[in-house]
């Protein structure tokens, strides 16, 4: 009954969108403790392993680590492994066969995205982010005045966390973000276009809770 009550606890505080050809879930872990998302995560032996690999004082990222394992297992029924090239994929749940999943995550919040047949990509940052020096090497000034008309109350975050969503979904390490991923325009609403290293792509954004998120393909 007690694991029945948890599960049932952590799945009305996932939010959960569909967006284009996947599905989106968000998990706000603020006010969580670091024993309540441990006990959520259901790790493994070498889970249990990694974890402990953590330093003592870094208990963020050792709460963000967990957040996205909890949302792995409360909406997969499975694990995060990661395949050759450190892409997580997922391991075991009832369908893993040509699922793709991306994760991310910021102060307070996990996000992961699932999708069949088609790598995806996923980015998340508070809305009051200030970007604009992290973007001066990444972006060019078409971009940042695309990314104006689409989000005036912070652009060069939006550039910064589309590129970020693109890359993950096309999954090539070491790209350039300003030469090899290029936001293109705008295909209407809250999707914009993109190119990656010669590959179209479509990305979608939206906010909640004074956070961005940023996903692609759709």
């Amino acid at each position: 009954m007690l694991l029945l009550a948890m599960a049932a606890e952590w799945s009305r505080a996932i939010e959960e969108r569909t967006v284009g050809g996947g599905a989106v879930f968000l998990l706000p872990f603020a006010d969580r403790s670091e024993e309540e998302l441990l006990a959520g995560a259901g790790l493994s032996a070498a889970e249990r392993e990694r974890y402990a690999q953590f330093p003592v004082g870094a208990v963020q990222r050792r709460k963000e680590w967990l957040a996205a394992r909890v949302l792995v297992r409360e909406k997969l029924g499975g694990r995060i492994g990661y395949d050759s090239f450190g892409r997580p994929v997922p391991e075991g749940g009832p369908v893993a066969e040509n699922r793709h999943i991306s994760i991310a995550h910021t102060r307070g919040w996990a996000a992961l995205m699932a999708t069949y047949g088609r790598r995806c990509g996923v980015d998340i940052e508070r809305t009051t982010r200030d970007a604009a020096r992290t973007i001066v090497r990444a972006a060019s000034a078409e971009e940042l005045r695309l990314a104006t008309v689409l989000f005036p109350a912070n652009p060069a975050l939006l550039v910064w966390c589309a590129k970020e969503a693109a890359y993950k979904a096309v999954g090539q390490a070491g790209m350039d973000f300003r030469t090899q991923i290029i936001l293109t325009g705008r295909t209407g609403g809250g999707r914009l276009s993109a190119s990656v290293s010669g590959e179209g792509l479509t990305l979608e954004f939206f906010e909640t809770d004074g956070l961005l998120v940023v996903v692609g393909p759709v």
